[in-house]
């Protein structure tokens, strides 16, 4: 690899099963930053609090995926366990309650969780109405499209924030302390 590339920024998006809204979210920021063109300076992943280990993406949310383009056949659930999350720069949680969650599971990472909605604001105020993705499972596929369409918007913030983040003297002395 070369040197004076800085390494990608890890991403992670949470929710309850890792099988509907974290794959879903995974899937759109990846190709989101194919299409932007930053693809290499981010890694993308998903689990769940309660990840049902090794089960696919429900197929509603195959066929939401499908009908944006976006492909989440080799998807296979997975809990979030203390070495996945260490990995991470980012924490993106789906709801409050998994916010909280991870940051009393993971409180050496309470500084980088924060709600996929929201994101790169820390919580605040704002009522679960406008920070919560709500779980489609068992629903329709027109509920998972929804949950693409509320995650859309908050791409670029996304990309943006953790680009710039990795630009700074923090994060390359973190990168050269793993080294």
């Amino acid at each position: 690899m070369d040197d004076s590339a800085p390494r990608p920024v890890s991403i992670l998006y949470v929710c309850t099963g890792n099988i509907c809204r974290s794959p879903l979210a995974e899937a759109l920021l990846k190709d989101y930053a194919r299409r932007q063109g930053a693809s290499a300076r981010l890694r993308v992943s998903s689990a769940g609090t309660h990840g049902l280990t090794g089960y696919p993406a429900t197929p509603e949310a195959q066929e939401a995926g499908r009908r944006w383009e976006l492909d989440l056949s080799a998807h296979r659930a997975r809990e979030v366990t203390a070495g996945i999350a260490a990995s991470a720069d980012v924490i993106l949680a789906a709801t409050r309650r998994h916010h909280d969650w991870l940051r009393r599971r993971f409180p050496e990472k309470k500084n980088t969780v924060y709600l996929a909605l929201l994101f790169p604001r820390p919580l605040g105020a704002e009522p679960p109405s406008q920070t919560d993705i709500p779980d489609p499972v068992g629903e329709s596929v027109e509920h998972y499209l929804e949950v693409l369409g509320m995650l859309k918007p908050t791409l670029s913030a996304v990309l943006e924030a953790a680009l710039a983040w990795a630009g700074t003297a923090d994060f390359r002395q973190e990168e050269s302390q793993e080294e």
